[in-house]
């Protein structure tokens, strides 16, 4: 269903079991008013979840965001795992429109209304335009790196494994805040590594301290958070409410996706 072109009070919800809900207004690099954000990334949920609830459905699944928590990333602490029922602090409009969306339609749950919050990681996989394609077009194009740095922890989901996670999902309902991700977090030094290892392609990577790192991210702080910055989840309670064990590695789902590229 594009919401685009129906409105959620057009939409026939008769002989719906569960309605899985991606439309968003996601970084635009060429800037968004904050109102859309809002617009698109609440009202719409909001409109969505009302007309499901009041036509019969009986489980809403919101993909949100890992980015809800603190943006892009930690550059300070490494060692700290977020969870379910971790403070959020979203830094843009972008994270706080989907925040504000989880809050208002989670107040929707009842015994008959499932209400479900996905927050993924950064996806990827077939047809992806993200971080990890940017990533590959620097491994293309120079040999040498300077991206040597392991002490960053980032979780990743393929999206193979997250519609594996939503088919968990379905078939386990359950209100609350759940969060997918590949079977373990991985620093930028060991992502190049596997992304070089699938495209067969010889990298040299520097080691980067933590000295330096930080020395970097006064004068870059939204870059240096991307490459050098945690977002580590901890999801060992999803996957155990689910019963979800990830079906791909991230060096599989990396294959695949440039399979496909």
């Amino acid at each position: 269903m594009d919401l685009r072109k129906t409105k959620p009070s057009e939409i026939n919800f008769s002989g719906i079991d569960a309605v899985v809900h991606c439309a968003a207004l996601v970084h635009q690099m060429k800037g968004a008013p904050e109102e859309e954000y809002f617009k698109i990334n609440k009202a719409l949920t909001v409109a969505l979840a009302e007309a499901a609830k009041i036509n019969g459905a009986k489980h809403f699944i919101f993909l949100s965001t890992a980015h809800v928590f603190c943006g892009g990333g930690i550059i300070h602490n490494h060692n700290l795992k977020l969870g379910p029922k971790d403070i959020c602090k979203p830094p843009d409009p972008y994270g706080r429109s989907k925040l504000e969306a989880e809050v208002e339609i989670l107040k929707m749950a009842d015994h008959k209304f499932t209400v479900s919050i996905i927050r993924p990681p950064m996806v990827y996989g077939e047809g992806a335009k993200g971080n990890i394609i940017s990533l590959t077009r620097l491994i293309e194009n120079f040999p040498v790196l300077p991206l040597g740095f392991k002490k960053n922890k980032r979780s990743l989901v393929y999206v193979g494994n997250l519609s594996y996670f939503i088919h968990c999902l379905t078939s386990h309902p359950q209100t609350g805040i759940f969060l997918p991700q590949d079977p373990r977090a991985l620093s930028i030094m060991e992502i190049i590594t596997l992304l070089a290892k699938v495209r067969n392609k010889k990298i040299l990577l520097l080691r980067i301290p933590v000295v330096i790192a930080l020395a970097i991210h006064k004068a870059f702080p939204k870059t240096t958070v991307r490459l050098f910055g945690s977002l580590n989840l901890d999801s060992k309670s999803s996957s155990e409410a689910l019963r979800y064990t990830p079906i791909y590695t991230t060096e599989e789902g990396f294959s695949r996706t440039f399979m496909a590229n």
